[in-house]
């Protein structure tokens, strides 16, 4: 197995050491590189991420392209073409929507027009998305195939249940502070839950958020808001094992974020924390399916703060979720998810190669 990435801004040699593979990072002419450069320069530079990313994967002589998102399929699927290879695509994300949310509507409709005429060709073997609203979304917007769900979950080895709590009833947040997360849902709800002196608020991470959060709290007297430092990925749940209950709320401020699932709400199911979460449709249908939380109907601090009281003093209830938090974590993790994809390249693809 080979991995093929391009070289950007945040590439990190010593990450990619530790790959479990061979890696080959392409990377383009220097000229090509930074701000302030020409239209004309910042044109050819688009066209030459994607064509040295071609170029390595022709190089490597693959049997089956693995495409992660969208700005890897056009030139794997030139490379798969040129090669006579097999392809997958692996939609993380609902890539065209996120262009027309940053205002790059033009950019938006050839990516889309690229994408479907991808997705309909021969050339594409198998398409996989992380939920499955988003799986209904591309069956329905392009009429293909229903493409396959594999969820973008934590491993099961990670799954860490701890019995050493923090002090009081913690309810965690944790991730980047960006808008549509609830971070100003939590803090808003502070006045809400001053009867409750037991229940902690905590959010865990950084981002651009945070200042104005701190302030806020301050102004409310939020004596019972924590803000932990952030941590690595790999500590994230043994952290989140000593609180109580986890937060997922993602706002659907584009139809990305309404069709997408929260990673953290698999994070907290590995520690066993009943989750409160927003009403988008993956969320839904897991809860429906598991029954390890709260989808609290309108983002609003009220809504958020009944959630937690009802946790809070709904002792059976709260075991209950917790208890499913765990199911959930035992049935969807990454070594079940990854091997039914591992399952049908091996199967259909590969025992399919001539020899």
């Amino acid at each position: 197995m080979t991995c093929v990435g391009y070289r950007c801004s945040r590439y990190d040699a010593n990450k990619v050491s530790e790959l479990p593979c061979y890696s080959y990072i392409a990377s383009i002419d220097k000229k090509y590189i930074g701000s302030g450069k020409s239209l004309l320069i910042m044109i050819k530079r688009e066209f030459a991420k994607p064509y040295a990313i071609y170029k390595a994967i022709i190089n490597q002589k693959p049997d089956v392209i693995h495409a992660n998102d969208l700005d890897a399929l056009i030139p794997s699927f030139f490379a798969a073409k040129k090669l006579k290879c097999k392809l997958i695509y692996d939609s993380h994300e609902i890539n065209t929507e996120n262009a027309y949310y940053n205002n790059k509507r033009w950019y938006a409709k050839i990516l889309k027009v690229l994408e479907r005429h991808i997705c309909r060709s021969k050339q594409l073997n198998k398409m996989v998305c992380v939920s499955n609203a988003a799986a209904e979304y591309f069956a329905n917007e392009y009429n293909i195939e229903k493409p396959m769900v594999v969820t973008n979950c934590s491993l099961k080895a990670e799954q860490i249940i701890s019995d050493e709590k923090n002090p009081g009833f913690e309810v965690l947040n944790h991730g980047q502070f960006y808008d549509g997360r609830g971070y100003d849902i939590m803090v808003e709800a502070i006045p809400l839950l001053k009867d409750y002196p037991e229940i902690n608020l905590a959010v865990r991470g950084f981002g651009k958020l945070e200042e104005s959060l701190r302030a806020r709290v301050k102004e409310l007297g939020g004596e019972n808001f924590v803000f932990y430092t952030k941590v690595l990925v790999e500590e994230l749940i043994p952290f989140a094992s000593k609180s109580k209950v986890g937060v997922a709320i993602t706002e659907a401020v584009c139809l990305n974020f309404e069709l997408s699932v929260s990673n953290k709400l698999f994070e907290y199911a590995s520690a066993g924390l009943p989750v409160i979460m927003s009403d988008i449709p993956e969320h839904r249908y897991l809860n429906d399916k598991y029954n390890f939380g709260i989808v609290i109907s309108e983002i609003t601090p009220k809504a958020f703060a009944d959630a937690v009281i009802k946790l809070y003093t709904d002792k059976a209830f709260y075991a209950q979720c917790a208890e499913n938090a765990k199911k959930l974590s035992n049935e969807v993790n990454w070594e079940n998810e990854f091997g039914k994809l591992i399952e049908f390249e091996y199967t259909a693809l590969l025992q399919k190669r001539k020899p």
